[in-house]
């Protein structure tokens, strides 16, 4: 069995005046806000299928987001919008 050392991808630098780590809803919002304000941001998120928020079957308290959604639709739709404002998304 291969070591985990082996199996480690070369590490990527990124230019950016924002790293954020984590792509859930808090993430995603500060991506949006620092984006907007023209600041090159990072999100660095581990699996965008995992956490909380992307495990739930439907979104019962969440203002104005339609109950029929799922989480992980609701996490597409934040990160899909962070990136229109120039938000670079990276898996870790």
């Amino acid at each position: 069995t291969p070591s985990p050392l082996f199996m480690m991808e070369e590490m990527e630098i990124v230019d950016c005046d924002v790293a954020i780590v984590g792509g859930g809803p808090a993430g995603c919002t500060c991506a949006l806000y620092t984006s907007r304000a023209d600041l090159k941001t990072v999100i660095i998120d581990k699996n965008p299928s995992v956490g909380a928020l992307a495990i739930t079957s439907h979104i019962a308290n969440y203002p104005g987001v339609d109950r029929s959604m799922t989480g992980e639709e609701l996490l597409d739709q934040m990160r899909e919008q962070a990136t229109q404002y120039g938000t670079i998304y990276k898996r870790a």
